[in-house]
């Protein structure tokens, strides 16, 4: 009777890749994955985002549209002002750096509609969602019904 060794691999006695091949798994469905939030789900935009913020990312800017014709006093105006230079201070050091540290330039820039896309992509607005309507059915019985 001949006793022999157990077989032992090693990287210079067989071919590894060959193996990998022969022991992976092979998925050729179609990926389900939705490649448009893969700048959101990058590490380093998260990690951007938690720098600047200390909190987990959330949209840094919030726009704020109004009338403000009605500021009647010097102590009000001066408080929204220091308000805008806050928000202004608590983007990414890159961001402000593209409006030259100029919370003016910022105003002007989210002022001009064609800059829309633009500042989506930058993450100074939400993108638009769509939004289905449901209709009633009560409504929709009511219509159909012969008066």
């Amino acid at each position: 009777m001949k006793i022999t060794a157990p077989f032992l691999r090693t990287p210079y006695n067989y071919d590894t890749i060959a193996a990998s091949n022969e022991s992976g798994l092979h998925c050729e469905d179609a990926t389900l994955t939705q490649q448009q939030f893969k700048d959101e789900c990058d590490i380093n935009n998260i990690m951007e985002k938690f720098g600047m913020t200390g909190l987990i990312p959330q949209n840094p800017l919030t726009a704020s549209y109004g009338d403000f014709s009605g500021v009647n006093d010097y102590h009000t105006a001066l408080n929204a002002i220091i308000a805008a230079e806050e928000q202004f201070d608590a983007l990414p050091a890159t961001l402000r750096a593209r409006f030259d540290n100029d919370p003016a330039n910022l105003i002007d820039f989210m002022e001009n509609p064609d800059n829309r896309s633009e500042a989506e992509k930058l993450g100074l607005v939400a993108s638009p969602t769509l939004k289905t309507e449901v209709s009633d059915p009560v409504k929709t019985e009511e219509a159909q019904l012969p008066t």
